[in-house]
């Protein structure tokens, strides 16, 4: 009660202190700024940190959502190509494109950016060196317009254009950045609360846990957005953000809970609507391959139809979730719908058939989060019903996860995000064992399931790819160790004055594009 009362004091002040009307060439976003770290592309890694960024400066591509599915298009690259080798790159530079301070960008800032990400060994330096296995030598300028770029093997096109175009293969202005450079650190300190780009804002101010400031490039080369300034006012309390987008001192609201979204949706809160999406993300149980039981895939099969999917969508996460049960999230080239449907009767069957009649007893691990601990209540009550007996383990994520590095669980109830939008990224943890990540952890030794996972990872042909992606995802299903619950929905409250916003949140929050956005 006292919490409460704390609570609704602090709103009572916040919303007096903004409760002048917002200007209509100013977005302000309420967000929990907590997580932010630095703005050099190079080092961000956090998602909302790489969504400003992702709007302070341009890559070589854009990644889109064009019929329901990501690609990349172009962006300070206006056109590519690739040699028959699968592995050369060729980039033409668009003319014309000026950094904020009205330097024009090169193909020399293009290669200094790249190389800058290997040279400063920061998060994302391991999307460069292993997923596209790039060094500083792989990188080149030919022209003041043409950049090659040599991959380390034949990657399917869709691979190398998505690393590249996340926020960490951001250009920035070489000039600038040197200008600021301390004891060889290439500008990074500098660029931690700076920017040096290209993109429809640059970052006006950054005032730690009170606010984020960006102001629109007159140079922008797709043109001026009309939103001239971008707040984002560091609002750590969910009901809080939700008194103030409701009285309208603020446009969006980026941290809701569950039954706030749903409220919005059904219509309960005049003047704001609620913007979703598929979210980046999928939760899962997984079992130990080689563990007893679990070695037999009748008893794997059997977890998988226990399982009641349709009550944890509706009891742990409200509805706000998508029943995917494979490891490619809804947009990914290669992705198709499974048809699950809970049979308890099915499972029985198949444990009898594997030699466990009468079940067994076992252990499931997750970490003592909200919804973690109600989805693992809900499988303990639906293996009860096949005679397992599981009992619940709760440890530390980072304890936990340490246990599942070592293969030392028996089952798991955990979530795993995506890090590029390519099946590639889901298919090489959840498939390929030689990777050492899901696969591997769950001791899922399956050489077909990995030669599949390789072979997809190197075809130049999308539709035979997607293909290959489709075989995969019925073998995987019948034969491994997972369980996908679902795949959670993200979403956004946002004023009804403002427009654009679904539009700027259509590519899924890979690319958040403030530019989108008006009044």
């Amino acid at each position: 009660m006292k919490r409460l009362l704390v609570i609704l004091l602090l709103s009572f002040l916040v919303l007096s202190v903004f409760s002048a009307k917002i200007p209509k060439d100013t977005l302000v976003i309420g967000a929990n700024t907590g997580i932010l770290i630095t703005f050099d592309p190079a080092q961000c890694y956090e998602v909302l940190g790489a969504v400003i960024t992702s709007n302070l400066y341009d890559a070589l591509g854009e990644i889109v959502v064009k019929n329901g599915q990501f690609t990349v298009e172009p962006a300070v690259a206006e056109s590519w190509e690739v040699k028959e080798d699968g592995k050369t790159w060729i980039f033409h530079i668009r003319k014309g494109i000026k950094f904020y301070n009205g330097d024009p960008l090169t193909a020399e800032d293009v290669v200094f950016s790249l190389k800058r990400v290997l040279k400063l060994r920061k998060p994302p330096v391991w999307l460069f060196e292993d997923v596209l296995g790039l060094t500083e030598d792989s990188i080149e300028k030919i022209d003041d317009y043409t950049v090659k770029i040599v991959v380390s093997r034949k990657l399917a096109p869709n691979i190398v254009l998505s690393v590249l175009s996340g926020s960490w293969g951001s250009i920035v202005n070489k000039k600038e950045v040197l200008k600021h450079e301390k004891d060889g650190d290439l500008g990074n300190a500098w660029l931690t609360d700076h920017s040096a780009g290209s993109g429809p804002y640059y970052l006006k101010v950054w005032k730690r846990n009170e606010m984020v400031v960006l102001e629109a490039n007159k140079y922008y080369w797709r043109g001026e957005p009309p939103i001239k300034r971008v707040i984002f006012k560091d609002i750590p309390e969910e009901n809080t953000q939700y008194l103030m987008i409701q009285k309208g001192d603020i446009d969006i609201a980026w941290n809701l809970t569950a039954e706030q979204a749903l409220d919005i949706k059904e219509g309960k809160v005049p003047g704001v609507r609620l913007v979703s999406i598929p979210a980046q993300q999928q939760e899962y149980v997984a079992v130990n391959v080689g563990w007893g039981p679990f070695k037999d895939p009748r008893v794997r099969k059997a977890i998988k139809l226990a399982i009641d999917y349709e009550a944890i969508i509706k009891e742990v996460r409200k509805g706000l979730a998508i029943d995917n049960f494979t490891f490619l999230p809804i947009g990914y080239l290669g992705y198709k719908p499974l048809k699950v449907k809970r049979d308890v009767e099915k499972a029985k069957k198949l444990l009898a058939e594997a030699g466990y009649p009468n079940g067994f007893e076992v252990t499931i691990l997750t970490n003592p989060t909200a919804i973690r601990k109600a989805e693992a209540v809900i499988v303990q009550s639906n293996l009860a019903e096949i005679g397992i007996k599981a009992n619940i383990q709760l440890m530390q994520a980072s304890q936990m996860y340490t246990k599942y590095r070592q293969q030392g669980h028996q089952i798991i109830v955990a979530g795993w995000g995506v890090d590029f939008p390519d099946p590639a990224a889901q298919a090489a943890p959840f498939a390929d064992y030689t990777a050492h990540q899901l696969a591997w952890r769950n001791m899922w030794y399956d050489d077909f399931a990995s030669k599949l996972t390789k072979m997809a990872l190197e075809e130049m042909d999308p539709k035979v790819r997607a293909v290959i992606y489709n075989i995969l995802i019925d073998y995987w299903y019948e034969n491994g160790p997972f369980a996908i619950l679902y795949q959670p929905v993200q979403y956004w409250a946002v004023r009804e004055e403002v427009k654009g916003a679904e539009e700027a949140f259509a590519p899924y929050n890979f690319n958040f594009l403030m530019e989108k956005f008006h009044k």
